[in-house]
């Protein structure tokens, strides 16, 4: 069996002095020899286990055939382009070739689709009457505008920032997901007819209400852009920022280093990107400490390795109890307890445990949380029909997923938390359909 093909990558010496993307994707060579390694199951696993139901073989095949046009399919559409670059690919979990050896490289396979593509540009099926507004730009909200667009509604995409996008824009560093791949994606969206309103806060620029009145239907997608807390003592100390608020300065151009000592907490996805992003912004040393092992980290495969390549250190089985100030009240130090694993908890991995007596301290001028995000309400100002779940999340039923005003859906990970590009945009989809439900039902 021939061996799976990998993105050409730029050398670690080179890439942490600027955000330039560091995987290069598969030539045209690579991508026809990966594509040819595909089983083509019958059952297809790879695309049961795509949040989005992509027909993978198909795309495949085109790729292995030589026919790259025919590879763009519709229903990744219109984030194709991201998708090849940040998924967690669940699809290569679930592929037939990684029993005895290495999965076929998917993920590669979609980017390498997208970007060999001209432009895909697609029509309304029919006109509609109805419009409808989209409450953030994110994933979730793209792909609901997306099917909406399609099914012939106007659409109008409100966005509190000043740059469309939502997490894509503000939560993903450009060395993952470059700015000009995002922005061709969205210029697709606008040829299609999907209007893009970005400085416009709900709550503060409009109520909810009155977008309600001017709109047949409303869909909230405001994303999880409020970092938690390490809630232990000393952890709103100046020199304590949350990953969320960190990288989305960065992204909107504030490149100034957040200290020279990085002490950076968590595993997953967000604790990478903060990481490798204060290695490019010139910060002298930068640690990931997480409470459990190197093999149980949530972050996508690969991730770290590419992190320890730039110089980044992991300390494992190690967590946070106390942030230490210096005279200054600045954080100077952070107190940690180093931990075993217990038995497993309810995601199934085991429950990482403290050892008494076990506590260190590691200097450092610069703590960044990255443990969690939760949805930031406080954007839907004046919301007091809105009802949230007791996540702290907004309240939506399950089948139709509106929200406790008539009219009003949301989803996303304002409704399931932090998840996936992929499961936001299957939210939206959800929604989409839903509102297009509604609107015949009352028309």
């Amino acid at each position: 069996m021939s061996s799976r093909e990998r993105m050409q990558i730029v050398d670690p010496s080179e890439r942490t002095g600027s955000f330039t993307e560091v995987n290069l994707g598969l030539t045209p060579e690579q991508a026809a020899a990966e594509a040819a390694r595909c089983l083509t199951c019958a059952s297809a696993p790879c695309a049961d286990a795509c949040p989005l139901g992509n027909d993978i073989p198909r795309f495949v095949t085109a790729i292995a055939e030589g026919r790259t046009e025919d590879a763009v399919f519709e229903n990744s559409v219109p984030l194709t382009a991201v998708c090849g670059r940040v998924c967690y690919r669940p699809c290569e979990a679930a592929c037939a070739l990684g029993v005895n050896g290495e999965p076929l490289a998917i993920n590669a396979l979609e980017r390498f689709a997208a970007d060999a593509r001209s432009a895909v540009e697609m029509e309304a099926r029919t006109a509609r009457p109805e419009r409808v507004a989209i409450v953030g730009s994110g994933p979730a909200g793209i792909a609901c505008a997306y099917e909406l667009r399609r099914a012939g509604c106007r659409v109008a995409v409100f966005e509190a920032a000043g740059v469309c996008g939502g997490m894509l824009a503000l939560g993903i560093p450009a060395y993952r997901l470059p700015r000009d791949v995002l922005a061709q994606e969205l210029d697709a969206l606008r040829r299609i007819g999907i209007h893009f309103v970005p400085s416009q806060p709900v709550g503060s620029a409009f109520s909810l209400e009155a977008l309600h009145e001017h709109f047949h239907a409303v869909f909230i997608a405001v994303g999880a852009h409020r970092g938690r807390r390490l809630d232990i003592p000393g952890d709103e100390a100046p020199g304590v920022t949350d990953a969320v608020a960190f990288l989305r300065r960065v992204n909107l151009g504030d490149l100034t280093p957040p200290g020279q000592r990085v002490v950076v907490v968590g595993g997953g996805d967000s604790a990478m990107d903060a990481a490798r992003t204060a290695v490019r912004l010139g910060c002298a040393e930068v640690i990931v400490l997480y409470r459990r092992s190197r093999a149980e980290m949530p972050c996508n495969p690969g991730e770290f390795d590419e992190a320890e390549a730039e110089g980044i250190q992991g300390i494992f089985l190690a967590a946070p109890v106390r942030v230490c100030a210096g005279p200054d009240g600045r954080v100077n130090a952070l107190e940690c307890i180093r931990m075993r694993l217990g038995a497993p908890d309810k995601s199934g991995r085991p429950r990482p445990e403290p050892l008494p007596g076990s506590e260190f301290l590691l200097e450092t001028d610069c703590v960044i949380p990255a443990i969690s995000q939760d949805p930031d309400l406080d954007l839907l100002a004046n919301n007091g029909a809105l009802h949230t779940s007791r996540w702290g999340t907004l309240a939506v039923d399950d089948d139709t997923l509106q929200t406790s005003m008539p009219g009003v859906f949301a989803g996303g990970d304002a409704v399931s938390g932090p998840r996936t590009v992929g499961e936001a945009m299957l939210m939206g989809r959800r929604a989409a359909a839903a509102i297009l439900a509604h609107l015949d039902a009352h028309r």
